[in-house]
């Protein structure tokens, strides 16, 4: 095979050179997109071993090849192999067609000598000399060798080197050899360009098309997954009073699937609808479970320890029990901790259910077993520790088989039940064990059906027979039973068929079920009856639970929700609610805690301390909202010797110092002052004049005479250094640089009202102001270039002339603008849409935005706190805010809202409350009070076909 060039090299110095120069005539006068060159080159790869001559293959290639490149270098002069290929080449060939392509070192050609000058020139083998009858074609290619580049471009060095080597090789001169690649690129360039057109053409049509497609695939989507996202609030917003388990699970997918405003109102609501929720431990069944014979349901018990921190239940309608594919369990909670813990195994109950009981620290579980028996639990160690039975009621009518009463000692060491002994009635009987042993330390014959019992906090056993009227006690430690005591007005109702008596888990107390009368048993008196005027009746309680002279309240299951009565039974407060009707509650001792269980197998634990109520924060000086700066979050006072300065934030007020400066009054004088926001530097506005000092040490750092009793000063930016003030005499707003007391920058501004027509975002990045003109301006600060305008836009015909409050989101998002007849006018900074007119509360007093601006929440009102929609300016519902004490709505006069999620309400009487209003802050509350994923078929009433992932599964 003949071929047009060999390339011979130094291996060890030279192949990225010679690669680069092997592929270089390779591109020359060839067609771009053509992988065939029009030159047949051979380059060596190979590494020959010290002790064998050329390869074979070398020597045919040398024999087929034209001519021979030689890549000169000294390494390549002192190679072996090199010198045989140029001897082997010399001596077939000859030297008229040796080409050279210098690398490194010196070539130099003496013309007089007609040889190479072999004093300077070190790149050639010594064999060479005298060989060349004339100067050989040589190219310079040192300035590549350890090149990055070696760029073939038209125009390039490097390719100009290498078409020195090539035009020989193509029987050219150089020059037509550039003119012929240089037309054959340019007509290639022209035949893609064509190309390039119409593929982009055709390219651009698809592209078109699939935008087009995608467009309205994604119209579609949008509008679906928007339609979705209405209907799953919509279905929560009508299950928050029903089932608030299924309202919270709604809300979370609402909010996934798309967040709306809607779905936002459905988050809030939600929230509010599991107030007191702390976890819904278990998912209803939403039926009836399996038939279990006459007279019998399906049972879920619930039980808590007294000092409230452990939980146990267990259910007819555990979901492995219900398929079969486990045995029945008793499930743990640690309720301190907020975990569930390993189940107790192997467990089981009477149909219908039975006594559960915990000792007063949560450490042993007593639960009633089928059939009479009582099995006594290590919760600690999840281990069985005996049984106990009462009587063989295997062999008793089913009517007897259950234990009719059930009582477990605090201290865990004493138990007592009353049950038949046998199916004549002669034979009920009344007994007491010891738990550690197993030991009987009582048993008596007592009347049937007519006994309660339960253990007092000195774990005393009362023994209450409400057929007579008595009761008696067995004190701790002893066998003896005291003598009967009579309470004398206490009811005797029907035994058995309509007796409903519930003692207290401490035994202090009684509730008459027939007659809804509640008793202390220890003094023999009569505590409440009825319900009170306005109170609910609570008649027909399926479930009831006292803990006792603790707790004073009454946690009573009326139907399908579980509710609080006070002492007297009267200002019932719900805690929560079921879409079936309560079968069992339980109540630690302090009345914190409370637990309950509905017939489809729901369980739920509830706290008496609301979501909505806050955390209260520590407001030691006991300021008021009239003590709040133009900052909503700096706080004066002043006495006679000088003034003190809070900081008032989500965390409470905090101390900032105290100045020697007396006599300010901002109601009647207009003196103001602010605090940065380290609260190292505070500025007063008195009597013309504004003064720096710091608080810390009350030292005055600076003075400066306005002479303008109008002048205010309103906040602080971020710096520490500059300050927002305003003079209304002067109608302007400036910004003042406290170091020189130097105005930076003036802002003309005819306010409505001074005191509300001028806002600062809580990032002081953000400032708004409306003028007597009814145009809302915005500004942002720009560090140096003071506060650009960024927003001009006309509120008309909102009414402003009787005054107006503006408010900026926490990092200048939105603008909202409340006027005195009570419309609200919402303004989007960045995209400039401003919603019109949407009524407030006419009551209402404070406005602000929530963390994340999706709300405006005002509050004040008789509504509590009332939420809008800040994009669409919807009403978005409300949150009210309980007195417990009078059960009629708090009174907030204040928003102080936090960059974290946090509103903080200011109430009238000085009370500070920290509040989440924040989306985000509610998803993981709702996570964590339910979090299930959406049942099958309800995800594929509203979301099939559309991808959702369950909003918690991270959390």
């Amino acid at each position: 095979m003949q071929r047009d060039a060999f390339i011979s090299y130094s291996h060890k110095r030279d192949v990225p050179l010679a690669q680069a120069v092997e592929s270089g005539l390779h591109d020359i006068l060839r067609t771009p997109w053509l992988r065939r060159s029009k030159l047949k080159v051979f380059r060596d790869t190979t590494s020959l071993a010290a002790n064998h001559d050329l390869d074979g293959s070398i020597k045919a290639a040398l024999a087929e090849c034209r001519y021979f490149i030689y890549l000169a270098s000294p390494e390549a002069a002192r190679s072996r192999w090199v010198r045989e290929e140029i001897g082997y080449w010399s001596r077939n060939h000859g030297m008229e067609q040796f080409l050279i392509a210098l690398s490194d070192g010196n070539l130099v050609w003496d013309p007089d000598a007609r040889d190479f000058d072999w004093a300077y020139t070190d790149v050639l083998p010594p064999g060479l000399q005298g060989a060349f009858a004339a100067e050989p074609l040589w190219v310079d290619l040192r300035g590549f060798r350890d090149a990055d580049q070696r760029s073939m471009k038209p125009g390039s060095d490097f390719r100009d080197r290498v078409a020195g080597l090539a035009a020989p090789l193509h029987g050219m001169a150089k020059d037509a050899l550039d003119s012929t690649d240089l037309h054959i690129q340019r007509k290639a360039v022209r035949i893609l360009r064509y190309f390039v057109v119409g593929l982009l053409a055709l390219a651009l049509t698809a592209v078109v098309a699939g935008v087009v497609a995608w467009q309205q695939r994604g119209e579609a989507l949008a509008r679906a997954r928007t339609s979705a996202s209405q209907a799953l609030a919509a279905r929560s917003l009508a299950l928050a009073s029903k089932d608030p388990r299924k309202a919270a699970q709604f809300a979370l997918y609402a909010q996934a699937v798309r967040p709306t405003g809607e779905s936002a109102q459905a988050m809030a609501q939600a929230v509010a609808a599991n107030d007191s929720v702390v976890r819904h431990l278990q998912v209803g069944h939403e039926a009836v479970v399996n038939y279990r014979g006459a007279g019998n349901v399906g049972a879920t018990e619930v039980a808590i320890s007294r000092d409230g921190g452990m939980l146990a239940y267990y259910s007819d309608f555990d979901p492995g029990a219900l398929v079969g594919t486990a045995p029945q369990r008793i499930h743990l909670y640690d309720i301190a901790e907020g975990r569930e813990l390993p189940h107790l195994e192997n467990a089981s109950w009477p149909q219908s259910g039975g006594g559960i009981e915990f000792s007063a620290d949560g450490g042993t579980l007593a639960v009633e077993e089928p059939y009479n028996r009582i099995a006594l639990w290590d919760v600690t160690r999840h281990k069985l520790i005996r049984r106990i039975t009462a009587s063989q009621g295997g062999d008793l009518a089913t009517a007897l088989q259950h234990l009719r009463a059930f009582a477990f000692s605090g201290d865990g060491r004493r138990i007592a039940a009353s049950f038949y002994a046998s199916n004549e009635s002669e034979e009920f009987r009344a007994a007491v064990w010891d738990v550690r042993s197993g030991r009987l330390i009582s048993e008596q014959t007592v009347r049937p059906d007519s006994l309660a019992l339960g253990f007092d906090e000195s774990n005393r056993l009362l023994a209450l027979d409400y057929e007579t009227g008595r009761i008696r006690s067995l004190a701790s430690g002893s066998t003896t039973w005291s003598g009967w005591r009579v309470i004398h007005g206490l009811p005797r109702p029907k035994v058995p068929a309509t007796a409903r008596v519930i003692l207290s888990a401490d035994g202090s107390q009684a509730f008459i079920g027939e007659r809804r009368e509640l008793w202390d048993l220890s003094e023999g008196r009569l505590v409440s009856r009825k319900g009170g005027e306005g109170g609910k009746p609570v008649e027909g309680v399926g479930a009831l639970a006292l803990p006792g002279a603790a707790g004073s309240a009454v946690y009573v299951a009326d139907d399908r929700e579980v509710n609080v009565y006070d002492a007297e039974l009267r200002h019932p407060r719900t805690l929560g609610s079921f879409t079936w009707p309560v079968f069992s509650i339980a109540v630690s001792g302090d009345g914190r805690w409370v637990a309950a269980g509905s017939q489809d197998g729901a369980v739920s634990l509830f706290s008496t301390a609301r979501y909505q109520e806050g955390v209260q924060l520590p407001n030691p000086p006991h300021l008021k909202p009239a003590n709040l700066s133009a900052d909503h979050r700096t706080a004066f006072r002043t006495d006679a010797s000088g003034t003190d300065v809070w900081s008032v934030t989500g965390r409470g007020v905090r101390t900032v110092g105290r100045i020697p400066l007396r006599g300010l009054d901002h109601e009647l004088r207009g003196d103001t002052l602010v605090a940065s926001l380290d609260g190292t530097r505070a500025v007063v506005a008195q009597d013309g004049v504004v003064s720096l000092w710091r608080p810390k040490d009350g030292s005055r750092l600076g003075r400066h005479a306005t002479g303008d009793d109008m002048f205010a000063v309103l906040a602080f930016l971020a710096d520490g250094v500059h300050v927002v003030a305003m003079s209304e005499s002067e109608s302007a707003v400036y910004v003042l640089d406290t170091r020189t007391w130097r105005t930076v920058q003036s802002i003309p501004f005819d306010p409505v009202a001074p005191d509300t027509s001028v806002a600062v975002s809580a990032d002081r990045t953000t400032l708004a102001t409306v003028g007597a003109d009814d145009v809302l301006t915005v500004w942002k600060w720009a560090g140096g270039k003071g506060f650009q305008r960024v927003r001009r836009v006309s509120i008309r015909p909102v009414w402003t002339q009787y005054g107006l409050d503006v408010v900026v989101s926490a990092h200048g998002e939105r603008v909202a603008v409340l006027n005195s007849d009570g419309l609200i006018s919402t303004l989007d900074v960045s995209g400039g849409r401003l919603v019109r007119a949407t009524s407030a509360a006419s009551d209402g007093t404070a406005l602000a935005f929530s963390g994340d601006s999706a709300f405006l929440v005002q509050a004040g009102g008789s509504s509590g706190l009332q939420f809008w929609d800040a994009a669409t300016g919807e009403s978005r519902g409300a949150w009210t805010l309980p007195d417990e004490a009078t059960g009629k709505g708090a009174t907030v006069t204040g928003l102080l809202p936090g960059d974290d999620g946090a509103m903080t309400t200011f109430g009238s009487d000085g009370s500070l409350v920290r509040r989440v209003v924040d989306v985000a802050a509610w998803q993981k509350v709702l996570c964590d009070l339910a979090p299930q994923e959406l049942p099958a078929d309800e995800y594929d009433r509203y979301l099939k076909g559309l991808h959702v992932s369950a909003p918690c599964r991270n959390g």
